[in-house]
């Protein structure tokens, strides 16, 4: 169970602390003018009042307490000037607020000249305190090195944010039994790792506009008096742990790139201790190792998907990995239950609106680089702008309203938050064009059982003309071009269904569902997307 402190950073609880500490200092004897000095610390979330912190997030209001600190000239955080509010300082407090580094606040873990310290310059002197701001949580991804491993074996270790290192070591305590107890301190026998190498802190903004380091540590093994247990490493940020074995582990799965790949292109099945995979199995199909190519980096499984290769409908929808260490195994893969349209004859009717996309196949596709699952839907359109109906795509179960196939109860539990539950679908983008504030946007609706309520989902803010997200994203968060991917959008954020389980979801039913080109811009736009396999998936929380 990893622990961290979560801080708030509003302005309300930040007057409320102020106000504490002001009564606070009412009672003080001391008066201003002298020597300043710095005593701690405080975040301004009242039940937290009463404690002193070293550490804080970037964008946290902190109140500085000491003495003497009134009519302070300056503030710096890590050598660096940040500003406060004269009038929020007392001689007992300052007010601030820890800078970003998308702000360009700089950490010492990325820049040695500089010190881990709040310093405050009065007219009386210079106040120091020793203090930490915190760059993004860490993660470990994996461990590679040989089997069976020996004490001086190299251990690659790969993660995320694997900087400002206070302690790394192993415990025989199992990652297993971390997870499942309480704990302030990690428990079990700890040996130590003194020799170990920073090879790799590769710093970026990650698709959330935040910065993150591809980290990589290379150790050396110490000699271990346990086969099995858990490798530990205590950031300033965060403490992070993976499992430790001599012989080669229990394969983990961590992602699977879609549950329903289309023939021509790459199942990438991602994860850890992919070492000698013996097979990899799904429904009735079993794949050998001449079948797949497992990363050097023992992390990543391929396989060039063919029609071959899709399992038979109704044969299993779980995906396993068998190594000589174990089993993986990654369920709701190819749950054919879920489809909603993927365009053959007699699955769904065409409502038949125009202007209307085209049905395709294979030897119809505008000779386009791709192979296709049978037949798909193109959505080809260009517009002059201020457009609020254009090509689309719009499919009914039937004339009579009924839903479409949706996973029985038994595939997705029925209190299953609508956060975990999702409409996917693979997609082409043929290098549409989807802006900040001056493209176009995809309109999505469904309509429930006997068109009882239409439901939908605009990618787009009207009035601020921006997206809510990127356009066609993977679950990634990333917006492929040119190839085909999986496209996912939480049923939360379609209105009516937010807040709501997958049980509210099964009795509305599904009976129609549409997705068209639109533009709210005077701008002229061009859409260019395939759809193929429209379907609803479940993606535990906790995957």
């Amino acid at each position: 169970m990893n622990k961290i402190l979560k801080m708030q950073n509003g302005l309300l609880l930040a007057l409320m602390a102020f106000f504490a500490l002001g009564f606070t200092a009412c009672s003080d004897s001391d008066g201003g003018g002298g020597q300043p000095e710095i005593t701690g610390v405080r975040v301004c979330d009242p039940e937290k009042a009463d404690s002193l912190f070293t550490k804080s997030a970037q964008g946290q209001t902190i109140a500085i307490i000491g003495k003497n600190l009134g009519g302070a000239l300056a503030v710096y955080i890590n050598d660096q000037k940040v500003g406060f509010s004269p009038t929020m300082n007392t001689d007992h407090s300052i007010i601030v607020k820890v800078p970003s580094e998308t702000d360009g606040f700089q950490l010492t873990a990325f820049n040695s000249d500089l010190k881990d310290e709040i310093r405050v310059e009065t007219g009386g002197g210079i106040a120091t305190y020793a203090f930490k701001v915190l760059g993004a949580y860490p993660s470990i991804a994996r461990i590679q090195g040989s089997y069976p491993r020996a004490a001086g074996d190299i251990l690659n270790v790969y993660g995320l944010n694997l900087y400002s290192i206070e302690k790394m070591y192993f415990t025989d305590v199992t990652t297993e039994e971390l997870e499942s107890t309480e704990w302030e301190e990690i428990p079990g026998n700890r040996v130590e790792v003194s020799d170990y190498d920073i090879v790799k802190q590769d710093r970026y903004i990650n698709s959330n506009q935040s910065y993150e380091v591809n980290s990589q540590i290379q150790l050396v093994t110490p000699s271990l008096p346990f086969d099995e247990g858990t490798l530990v490493i205590e950031c300033a940020a965060g403490i992070v742990y993976i499992p430790y074995t001599k012989v080669p582990g229990k394969p983990v799965i961590t992602s699977i790139n879609t549950d329903m790949p289309i023939p021509g292109t790459d199942l990438i099945i991602k994860g850890r201790e992919f070492v000698q995979v013996e097979s990899v199995t799904y429904g009735d199909i079993t794949l050998g190792p001449d079948d797949f190519t497992v990363a050097e980096s023992e992390d990543q499984i391929t396989i060039a998907f063919t029609k071959e290769l899709k399992p038979s409908e109704g044969s299993g929808t779980t995906l396993t990995v068998t190594t000589p260490g174990g089993t993986a195994s990654q369920d709701y893969f190819y749950v054919t239950d879920g489809i909603i349209l993927n365009f053959e004859d007699g699955f769904a009717t065409d409502n038949g609106w125009g202007p209307n996309g085209e049905l395709k196949d294979e030897a119809t596709s505008d000779a386009l680089p791709f192979t296709s699952d049978g037949k798909f839907w193109r959505i080809k359109s260009t517009d002059g702008g201020w457009n609020w109906w254009a090509t689309m795509c719009y499919f009914r179960k039937d004339w009579n309203g009924n839903s479409f196939s949706l996973p029985g109860f038994d595939l997705i539990p029925a209190s299953t938050s609508t956060d975990d539950v999702y409409l996917a679908m693979e997609v082409w983008d043929n290098n549409t064009d989807f802006g900040e504030a001056q493209y176009p946007f995809l309109h999505y609706q469904i309509q429930t059982i006997g068109d009882a309520k239409t439901i939908v989902f605009e990618n787009f803010i009207q009035n601020d003309v921006v997206y809510k997200e990127k356009a066609l994203r993977a679950i990634d968060n990333t917006q492929p071009k040119e190839q085909w991917y999986r496209h996912v959008i939480k049923l939360s954020n379609f209105d009516e269904w937010a807040g709501k389980t997958y049980g509210d979801v099964v009795a509305d039913g599904i009976n129609q569902i549409r997705f068209m080109h639109m533009n709210w811009n005077g701008t002229p736009s061009t859409m260019d997307i395939m759809f193929d396999n429209v379907r609803i998936l479940y993606v535990p929380a906790a995957k």
